[in-house]
């Protein structure tokens, strides 16, 4: 089901929509957004990442305004994350919470990681494991939360050769990451191409699913 998710009600009051139609909306967003994204000259498979994710940013909320959606969820990029409330300096910098509520801990997290299945680029599959989704499973983002996601920018043009090697990635490091669910198909958010699903422990006692969603560079 794809919300409008319009907050049409008093002003200052929550809008109370239920948190995995949120997340269907928001992939739906990324995915038109991202057609969008290719068609930009300033993007191409030597960007860096904060510059991919930054003209995804800024599409998403175009994508989002043209739908008509004027209340949540609100799109935040390079966002602070802290594992305690008491903290006053950051853990770190998600690529996107996505709000939708007024709570502090009311968001979708999503990072971001370049991917390649070739060389000389091989080893940014091993990032998007251990500096991606290990910082979910640490708790420096998302703490507590059910459900976050890894974008995966794919910069060579092999969606299934980089899938299989993170894959080889994630077995590799599955203590580390703390896997307790093997890599599958996620078709629960709608019919997405390239979406998948791992479980993680999450600080001991939290089952986490992560969602792998992975966007080709043109």
């Amino acid at each position: 089901m794809l919300l409008p998710l319009d907050d049409s009600g008093t002003a200052g009051q929550p809008s109370f929509i239920n948190r995995r139609d949120i997340i269907a909306t928001v992939f739906d967003i990324i995915q038109s957004a991202w057609i969008q994204v290719c068609q930009k000259p300033e993007i191409n498979t030597k960007s860096d990442e904060d510059t991919i994710a930054g003209a995804l940013h800024n599409q998403m909320w175009i994508e989002k305004e043209n739908r008509g959606i004027n209340g949540p969820p609100i799109i935040v990029n390079e966002a602070a994350t802290r594992r305690s409330q008491r903290s006053f300096k950051p853990d770190g910098f998600i690529d996107f919470k996505i709000v939708y509520s007024w709570g502090i801990e009311d968001y979708f997290g999503i990072e971001c990681k370049r991917v390649s299945s070739t060389n000389p680029n091989r080893h940014l599959a091993t990032d998007y494991v251990r500096k991606g989704v290990k910082r979910f499973v640490e708790c420096t983002y998302s703490i507590g939360h059910d459900y976050a996601a890894m974008l995966g920018f794919v910069i060579d043009g092999t969606v299934q050769d980089c899938i299989d090697l993170i894959r080889d990635r994630l077995n590799k490091y599955k203590t580390e990451i703390c896997l307790k669910e093997d890599w599958t198909n996620e078709k629960s958010f709608g019919a997405k191409q390239d979406m998948y699903r791992t479980r993680h422990l999450q600080n001991g006692h939290n089952i986490m699913s992560i969602l792998h969603l992975f966007l080709v560079v043109n």
